[in-house]
């Protein structure tokens, strides 16, 4: 699976939000099904796109520590945001971005440990996946953050 580095206009998301580890990835199931169960894009009433986002941020390290996940949809930076959410700043920059094929959601966690082999310049502040993207076959990007 390859990559291509693009560069990308900043997002605010807003969202649910817990602390994770890929050591630990059922805190992250716990999470989309939450997300699922409250409505998916339904949940997030200010939310400017339809697609909706998994945001990984506020790493403890790199991708062996812990980290926060937001996921939710696209929204205005000035949106208010309710109570047991979380909104995040993904800024604007180079990201390395997998374009996984085949079912969801395991061709996303392919593309995942295909990442964590890749050697690249990380900068750890903001990585995200796209549910919806209608430039992926199977409507899913994974972007992460480089130098």
């Amino acid at each position: 699976m390859s990559y291509t580095i693009r560069e990308e206009p900043a997002i605010t998301v807003l969202g649910i939000y817990g602390r994770a580890s890929n050591s630990d990835p059922r805190r992250i199931g716990d999470l989309w099904r939450k997300f699922n169960a409250a409505g998916k894009e339904q949940s997030v009433p200010a939310r400017i796109r339809e697609e909706h986002f998994c945001v990984y941020c506020e790493y403890e390290g790199d991708w062996t520590k812990e980290f926060t996940v937001v996921i939710g949809c696209a929204v205005d930076d000035d949106a208010e945001v309710p109570e047991g959410m979380k909104k995040v700043q993904i800024a604007a920059g180079s990201f390395a971005v997998w374009y996984p094929e085949g079912p969801l959601p395991q061709s996303v966690f392919d593309a995942w440990a295909e990442v964590w082999k890749t050697p690249l310049d990380r900068l750890y502040q903001a990585d995200y996946d796209v549910y919806g993207d209608t430039n992926s076959r199977n409507g899913a990007t994974v972007h992460v953050g480089v130098r």
